[in-house]
């Protein structure tokens, strides 16, 4: 097993504890829905920005890049009947992908 697949496995295990009880969703403009996404939200998530400012997001949800290859801006979540925008895509580690999202 090389390093990325040990990766996604321990990714796997750490959705399996940490995601949210529902499956949701998303869309972008680029196509149709994806759904059954297993979904991470966080909130208060302190991040570094850009320019070394430290920045705070009230809301991140997280997928597994299996499910989800690529969040964009303005890409829309729907979980337990709430929809979130995504306003940033925070990071892309080729096993989990992170956005930083409000409510719609």
């Amino acid at each position: 097993m090389n390093r990325q697949q040990l990766k996604a496995r321990a990714a796997r295990d750490i959705f399996r504890r940490h995601r949210e009880d529902s499956l949701g969703s998303y869309q972008d403009a680029s196509g149709d829905p994806l759904e059954g996404l297993e979904l991470v939200l966080a909130r208060d998530v302190e991040r570094v920005g850009e320019d070394g400012v430290l920045l705070v997001d009230q809301v991140q949800i997280s997928a597994l890049v299996e499910q989800l290859p690529k969040v964009r801006r303005d890409g829309r979540f729907t979980l337990d009947g709430k929809s979130w925008l995504v306003t940033v895509p925070v990071r892309n580690d080729g096993v989990i992908v992170t956005a930083a999202v409000r409510p719609a």
